[in-house]
């Protein structure tokens, strides 16, 4: 995926930077993921689940998401990380991976957007699934690195985060 920066202008004067999709019209489309179990997750062999820049989730139903970040500059110097999403068909490897077997097995239940939002900026900084039963969380948010992000597995709790955690 290409990323691209889009800053949206709010009618209350805030500004918005929507996550990215591709292969998608709109987010509610992954709903399409729902009951699906991850049969592989994926990230570059020269990366971390902590500090990745691709990761690509296969699912049973037949559907590879491919989970990226960009960093978008606003107002100055503040740096934004939001998050991009990709949808296709079926599994392309590009290059080599590294399996994560800590999200194999896991049924999709619900998907929803990470939203921060603070000083008239709204950011799409993530994407979180719960399990079936809501039990269980695996989630992908964007980091304080250009383009990179974090992700936490239903086990483990998240190492790092671009926004403070009570916000």
């Amino acid at each position: 995926m290409k990323p691209f920066a889009k800053i949206n202008s709010l009618a209350d004067g805030s500004l918005c930077l929507p996550a990215q999709l591709e292969g998608l019209d709109s987010f509610d489309q992954l709903d399409l993921l729902r009951g699906a179990e991850v049969t592989r997750c994926c990230i570059p062999v020269a990366q971390r689940s902590d500090l990745a820049w691709s990761a690509c989730l296969e699912s049973s139903f037949g559907y590879l998401l491919e989970i990226t970040s960009s960093s978008t500059l606003v107002r100055g110097w503040d740096q934004y990380g939001k998050i991009n999403l990709a949808l296709a068909p079926s599994a392309v490897s590009d290059g080599d991976q590294v399996g994560l077997s800590e999200l194999v097995g896991f049924v999709i239940g619900q998907i929803r957007i990470l939203r921060w939002q603070s000083n008239g900026i709204l950011v799409d900084a993530g994407i979180e699934f719960r399990s079936q039963d809501g039990g269980e969380v695996f989630s992908a948010v964007a980091v304080d690195i250009p383009g990179a992000f974090s992700m936490s597995f239903p086990s483990l709790a998240p190492k790092n985060w671009q926004f403070p955690a009570d916000e």
